[in-house]
């Protein structure tokens, strides 16, 4: 009897026609759950084989070349200090005396002495020149080992500059070096001292590193005769990585050293697969369990679901389900069962459903309209004229930079960008409490205007350029005010890689003001750039000595990278305010006003440090200070940059701005470069400095550009790096490197306070009816004369209502006279104004 029901029920089954298959869901988890584990294990599995060898390769690389240039500098140093001391041994007065007799005895008595005097030298020759030079001279007369001595004898007897050159003799690699030596009271009295090193000793400051890292070869290179003839003159340990060999050039031109890792330092560099094979195991254990959770999710919402569908059936209350693809089979099941029991009211109407609410019933029998009439538009609000400065916007937030303002500067903004096709603009933003609320009210704005946006987040401004430049989007803008008060904020715009200054940021104020806006959808995406810009430095900068460096971002922008590239780059960083703060609680976020820099004269002195650094709030302007706490002026740090990329550059232009001393024009003349005078302002310099080419720029306020090797944009961190290079490759500290330049009475920038809407116009007044004779007055940015001892400059402020004034003479009494006229002109100019210098 069982088994006849069992039957009665299976043929039932068959015949309603419904069956259970397999289960869908589980064979719809599976093929997720392989599509997503499949690429997680391809992609791990590319990073094991390419990733590890990839960044072994980049840190192997980057340790070699460090290497190889630490050792070309000890062996130029080595140089240096044996010309140095044969310098010093041939005006020696028993040298002068052996020179002045001609005699045998007495030249072969000083070489001895001098021999003594030189340890490390194989021999010395002290070679007397008659009225013929050395055209009688012959290798075996004076004891010379091969054509190459005599050779280096006679250029130098003829007044050449010689460099050291390496040869073998008897199987040995030799190094000789010659001198010239005129006696100062018998000009016809000269000798040559030729001193003969062997190469051993630039074996041994090769082996300082260690011969286990690898192999460090000494190469000499001569370029003759239609074919280079390059010899290996000094070595030591050995290399198998023959394909991370790094070189490093000398400054005599002929040698340089190679360094080739061994098998030992590639395995130091040896990346662990251990972290990575551990995240693959967390992740494919989180993928596994949480697709597994799903399903279980998955099944539970899907009955439940099913049982409200069958438990509704048979009600005409409403209810909701939550997986759409069940409403059909919803609908259909119940109106089959209600079929019979529906009530019907009156034709063309339905009952209301039981629980609903009855519709309203029209008044004055016609429907209310579905929305009032909208409203006349308002007026647009008031714009103040004065945020819109010479280069940027700046304003108080909320009195100026309210809300509805920054919503109709987006619009305007990516109004403008489209109108130049540029769909796409990259947002960034400082560290200003305000700066988020007033980020994300601009990215709604482009947005709103059809702009696609890319937030690159919290950075200084010039990693925004360094985007512009290397990314495929050309446009961006940074939420900023710079070294302005913590109520501050404002906009720096580039537009297709060009600031938008002067007359284009008027143009967008009318076009705020006439609200004719493009209007669109566009996409929002972040992305990280603070990485990319650092390896950009890394790959550009390399330090052979690294340096003890005190950073005060004075709780700006540049506070969490700066002293991240500096460290990376091998320095000690000393951090002093690096925290981001946008109250700025320490101190103004201005490095051009002495008092700012306080605490970092006194950090400098008492760490002990090589050079110290200040920065703005936004990271692109500096200041530095010496190791002896002094502050650095800026137009003097330019001489220093200008000085050496003018004499790798013969002909480069650099541009400065009004506010820079007169020697650098001097200086950048000299060194065969062209110097270039120009209004100050980041955007104006920035655009001067693409328009000429030049390789190097730089403003008095601390806005350094470099256009080689760089990108030409104001970058404080970069140039800060540069600086780190430079001392590095020289071995000289920073006040020796600047105690070359000519000491100026000089002043500071000197800011005399005035309204905003007042500043141009004094400007102007001084500029038309004052008298400066007999210096030479030129009016490219306010007004600056240069006399023959000295100048003075007044200018309105492009960022601050502010006049802003800075002197220079030859001394103090210049200086002051200087100042005096200036205050003269100016009183006529502004009765009512206190010069304040």
């Amino acid at each position: 009897m069982a088994k006849k029901n069992k039957e009665e029920e299976l043929s039932a089954e068959v015949t309603q026609g419904i069956l259970g298959g397999s289960n869908y869901l589980q064979r719809v988890w599976l093929y997720a759950l392989l599509g997503i584990l499949l690429p997680l294990l391809a992609g791990f599995a590319f990073l094991l084989v390419v990733r590890d060898s990839s960044l072994q390769e980049q840190q192997v690389t980057r340790a070699a070349r460090s290497l190889a240039v630490q050792q070309a500098a000890q062996i130029q140093q080595q140089l240096i200090q044996f010309q140095a001391r044969l310098q010093a041994a041939s005006n020696a007065p028993l040298a002068l005396s052996a020179i002045a007799s001609g005699r045998e005895e007495d030249l072969a008595l000083v070489e001895k002495a001098m021999l003594d005097y030189f340890p490390g030298v194989a021999t010395l020759r002290l070679i007397a020149l008659g009225e013929l030079g050395t055209a009688a001279i012959e290798a075996s007369d004076v004891g010379l080992r091969n054509h190459i001595e005599l050779d280096l004898v006679r250029r130098t007897s003829e007044g050449e500059s010689v460099t050291p050159e390496s040869y073998q003799f008897e199987g040995r690699w030799m190094t000789s070096l010659a001198r010239s030596v005129q006696h100062p009271r018998q000009p016809d009295r000269r000798a040559v001292i030729l001193a003969t090193l062997d190469n051993t000793v630039f074996a041994e400051s090769l082996a300082a590193i260690g011969a286990e890292l690898g192999r460090s070869s000494l190469f000499q290179t001569f370029d003759g005769g239609g074919f280079n003839n390059t010899s290996e003159i000094a070595a030591t340990g050995n290399g198998a990585a023959q394909a991370f060999a790094a070189d490093a050039d000398l400054n005599n031109g002929s040698w340089r050293v190679q360094f080739t890792p061994s098998a030992q330092m590639l395995s130091l560099y040896q990346v662990s697969s251990t972290p990575l094979l551990v995240v693959m195991a967390v992740l494919l254990i989180a993928a596994v369990a949480a697709m597994l959770v799903l399903l279980l999710a998955l099944q539970r919402k899907l009955r439940d679901e099913v049982e409200q569908v069958l438990a509704g059936a048979e009600r005409k209350a409403s209810y909701t389900l939550s997986l759409p693809a069940l409403l059909p089979l919803a609908r259909q099941l119940r109106r089959l069962t209600l079929q019979q029991a529906s009530q019907l009211g009156p034709r063309g109407a339905a009952r209301p459903a039981d629980g609903a609410a009855p519709a309203a019933a029209p008044q004055g029998g016609s429907a209310e309209p579905a929305a009032q009439a909208a409203a006349p538009a308002a007026a647009p609000p008031a714009v103040p004229d004065h945020i819109f400065r010479a280069y940027d916007i700046r304003g108080i937030v909320e009195q100026e930079l309210t809300d509805t303002l920054v919503t109709r500067i987006g619009k305007a903004l990516g109004t403008l960008a489209g109108e130049q096709q540029q769909q796409a603009i990259l947002v960034a933003s400082d560290g200003r409490t305000s700066s988020p609320a007033i980020k994300n009210t601009l990215v709604k704005a482009l947005l709103d205007s059809g702009r696609d946006v890319v937030d690159i987040g919290l950075v200084p401004t010039p990693v925004l350029y360094y985007a512009t430049q290397t990314l495929d989007i050309r446009s961006g803008v940074v939420v900023t005010a710079s070294h302005n008060p913590a109520d501050y904020n404002g906009f720096k715009i580039t537009i297709d890689g060009k600031p938008l200054a002067g007359s284009a940021l008027q143009d967008l104020k009318e076009r705020m003001v006439a609200g004719k806006f493009s209007s669109g959808s566009g996409r929002l995406a972040k992305q990280d750039v603070k990485a990319n810009y650092v390896d950009a430095v890394l790959g550009d900068i390399a330090i052979s000595n690294p340096l003890k460096i005190v950073v005060d971002a004075g709780n700006g922008a540049a506070g969490e990278l700066a002293p991240e590239v500096l460290e990376s780059l091998g320095c000690e960083v000393l951090k002093l305010h690096c925290d981001i703060d946008g109250s700025f609680p320490n101190h103004h976020p201005d490095p051009s006003v002495d008092e700012n820099l306080d605490e970092l004269q006194a950090s400098v002195v008492h760490s002990g440090a090589d050079f110290g650094v200040a920065y703005d709030g936004d990271g692109d302007r500096l200041t530095v200070v010496t190791a002896e706490g002094n502050i650095v002026r800026n137009d003097t740090l330019l001489m220093l940059f200008a000085q050496d990329v003018v004499s790798r550059n013969p002909g480069a232009d650099v541009v400065f701005d009004v506010k820079c001393s007169r020697h650098l024009t001097q200086l950048v003349s000299k060194h065969g470069g062209r110097p270039i005078l120009w209004k100050t302002g980041h955007a104006f310099m920035r655009e001067k400095v693409a328009e000429t080419g030049a390789l190097l720029g730089g403003e008095f306020s601390g806005h350094i550009y470099f256009g080689e090797r760089w990108y030409g944009f104001d970058d404080a961190i970069y140039t800060t790096a540069r600086l780190a290079e430079l001392m590095s490759s020289t071995g000289m500290d920073l006040s020796t490197l600047l105690s070359e330049y000519p000491e100026t009475a000089n002043t500071p920038e000197i800011r005399i306070p005035v309204a905003e809407s007042d500043k141009f116009e004094v400007t102007r007044r001084l500029a038309e009816a004052g008298d400066f004779s007999p210096g030479k007055v030129t009016n490219i940015d306010g007004v600056r004369v240069d006399y023959n001892d000295g100048w003075g400059l007044l200018r309105a402020s492009n960022t601050t209502p502010a006049l802003i004034a800075r002197f220079e003479a030859n001394d103090v009494d210049a200086l002051e006279r200087i100042k005096e006229q200036f205050r003269a002109q100016l009183k006529q100019a502004a009765p009512d104004l206190e010069p304040g210098f």
